[in-house]
């Protein structure tokens, strides 16, 4: 009966609407930031599964630090295509040049390929023009074109060294790779410009749908020189898969802080509460209520406005989120995010707000109870 009247006494207080609020003005903050990174994390995983491209591997160098440092043997291609479950193996030689443009000269990268319309049809390219076939001739890509307003038909200026050459440019090309801000030519031209024809930087190869991988890349292992490596081209899942772990990291990380905000938050409505209940309190004691009681009535009062708060604070959270991106998608058509909250990310949000508030508040609980009554203005 004791616990019943003084819990209600407690309630009735000024500034409880104004706690609760607070404590779901930071509880929101958090469940939207997780519902929009939900929201993305699916978006992620949705990706991953439309884009996957299994089966394409690069051998590089170990010991180089860039794709124009690596070297290998020219003749490692021909053992590579000699396998049979290889689907294709191409060759590059890729070189920083020079190029004389009317405005000055210019750095680009130079890729040499064995054969260009093989090498741009596997990536999927499109081509504007025609494929380098002569040693005479290279592809642009769109994005390099662009910066340096080359059109079909332009005479080129190569220097690397002491050696210069000049080619035309015969095709434009989109592979919506990083090809796209080099020049495509022929090993033949890669050679003259290199002064090299033993080695070359890498070697891009598929393998063909349906072989076990990790025993052809077993047996691939075994003819590859010491100083190669063999990687996995584009891990997009993998790459997604580190973001979304990363993000998540930061936004636990970024969480703790609201967390700690609550603790202060509960602990100033704690204080508030006992300096505005003090007369209140004060008449319980003299009617004989234990300490315990006024401990077990300060959180009990702290408690209940956590958890008033936290399922405000997340249906905010929710609704909030979800009425911005109603309202951006009426804007933007094309953007149509849909940010949701899990199931156990609600209960844990509730569970550490819960036990947040009940940290700020265990002090200035305990302080009252070492309070005698004649210590309170009545």
């Amino acid at each position: 009966m004791a616990f019943t009247t003084g819990y209600k006494m407690l309630f009735r207080k000024s500034g409880t609407a104004q706690s609760i609020v607070a404590i779901a003005l930071l509880v929101a903050i958090i469940a939207s930031a997780k519902a929009i990174v939900n929201y993305l994390n699916l978006q992620s995983e949705t990706l991953s599964g439309l884009l996957n491209p299994h089966g394409t591997y690069l051998i590089l160098s170990s010991n180089s630090t860039a794709l124009i440092d690596s070297q290998l043997p020219a003749d490692l291609t021909a053992k590579l295509s000699n396998l049979s479950y290889v689907e294709y193996a191409f060759p590059q030689k890729m070189l920083a040049a020079n190029l004389a443009t009317k405005s000055g000269s210019r750095a680009v990268r130079i890729r040499g390929v064995e054969d260009v319309c093989s090498f741009l049809k596997a990536g999927g390219a499109y081509v504007n023009g025609t494929c380098a076939e002569g040693w005479m001739e290279a592809d642009v890509g769109g994005i390099l074109a662009r910066a340096l307003s080359m059109i079909l038909g332009d005479d080129l200026s190569l220097s690397v060294g002491e050696r210069r050459f000049k080619v035309r440019v015969v095709g434009i090309f989109r592979s919506l790779t990083q090809s796209d801000a080099e020049l495509l030519v022929p090993m033949e031209t890669a050679n003259m410009l290199s002064g090299n024809n033993d080695t070359v930087s890498l070697i891009e190869f598929s393998l063909k749908e349906g072989v076990n991988i990790h025993e052809a890349l077993s047996q691939i292992g075994q003819i590859l020189p010491r100083n190669a490596r063999l990687i996995q081209a584009q891990q997009l899942p993998e790459f997604l898969r580190q973001m979304c772990t990363q993000t998540l990291a930061f936004l636990n990380l970024w969480s703790l802080a609201v967390y700690g905000v609550i603790v202060a938050a509960s602990y100033t409505n704690a204080v508030r509460l006992i300096t505005d209940s003090s007369y209140e309190i004060a008449m319980l004691k003299v009617l004989g209520a234990k300490k315990s009681l006024i401990f077990i009535l300060i959180l009990a009062y702290t408690t209940t406005i956590a958890y008033l708060g936290s399922v405000l604070g997340i249906a905010l959270g929710i609704a909030g989120t979800q009425t911005a991106s109603t309202m951006v998608r009426w804007m933007v058509p094309n953007i149509a995010m849909k940010p949701f909250l899990k199931p156990e990310q609600t209960l844990q949000t509730m569970l550490l707000a819960y036990s947040s508030s009940m940290l700020g508040c265990i002090y200035p609980a305990l302080k009252s109870m070492r309070t005698r009554c004649m210590e309170q203005p009545l």
